[in-house]
């Protein structure tokens, strides 16, 4: 078991929140300190609130549209932000700094974001490896698609939220239709999710030589998982109602 990551809050209490700011930070990059790369609108910088001790906090600001999203991107920015995430984030795994490194993205306001500016979230852990809290189970279910570069499936072993969806990029393909099918997923989350939801997480990992991605419906957590980390999974009909909405033409279908 790992020591739980401590929490900052005396860093955690300034940050900004886009309920209450007056200027987004993401809108005005002209003022944006500790930049590590550009491309383009893409910017990659260190996060200005460290509050995990013992990490290295970066934000990548993935669009200068502030009412952008990752849903409704066009196909050649969607490729981009998410083939540029990839690549730091595989390139910092190699740092020996960190035990593990952490890549993913909050959207909507019960997310756990701060910002409603589109951004993701690399962070290096230096005494933390997330892959301790794994099982490749955790990214096994019902298959919903399938093409040349990646599957995916309703979890069958959620890791915490009930219709946890994986996607899984195999060996030596390319990132396209692994992002393609990112997009599609989260767009079902939006606005067909058996539960009413208006937000999601999109968290990557890197198991046992293969990359996944988990699109997390956010809606009021169960106190069985609260209380006691019992996961639990739909019905069998509404999991057959929302693999047949998957399979239809506005996702997946012909």
């Amino acid at each position: 078991m790992n020591t739980p990551i401590t929490f900052n809050l005396a860093i955690g209490s300034r940050k900004p929140h886009s309920g209450t700011q007056k200027v987004c930070p993401f809108c005005h990059p002209e003022n944006l300190t500790g930049i590590l790369e550009k491309q383009g609108d893409l910017i990659w910088l260190m996060n200005k609130f460290p509050v995990f001790e013992k990490t290295w906090p970066t934000v990548i600001v993935e669009t200068a549209d502030h009412n952008g999203e990752l849903t409704t991107y066009a196909p050649e920015k969607l490729h981009e932000v998410i083939s540029f995430g990839l690549s730091h984030w595989l390139r910092l795994e190699s740092d020996k700094r960190f035990k593990s490194v952490l890549y993913f993205r909050n959207y909507g306001p019960g997310s756990g974001g701060s910002q409603r500016h589109p951004h993701s979230q690399i962070i290096g852990l230096e005494n933390y490896d997330y892959r301790d809290n794994i099982l490749g189970e955790n990214f096994l279910g019902s298959l919903i698609h399938e093409d040349d570069d990646c599957y995916a499936t309703i979890s069958d072993y959620p890791l915490s939220c009930m219709g946890e969806l994986n996607v899984t990029l195999k060996k030596d393909a390319s990132p396209v239709h692994f992002a393609d099918t990112i997009q599609t997923l989260a767009r079902f989350v939006l606005h067909d999710f058996p539960l009413p939801c208006s937000s999601y997480n999109i968290f990557f990992y890197h198991y046992l030589k293969h990359i996944h991605a988990k699109i997390f419906p956010r809606y009021t957590a169960s106190p069985l998982y609260m209380g006691y980390r019992i996961t639990h999974v739909m019905d069998e009909r509404s999991r057959k109602r929302m693999m047949e909405t998957l399979a239809s033409d506005t996702y997946f279908g012909e």
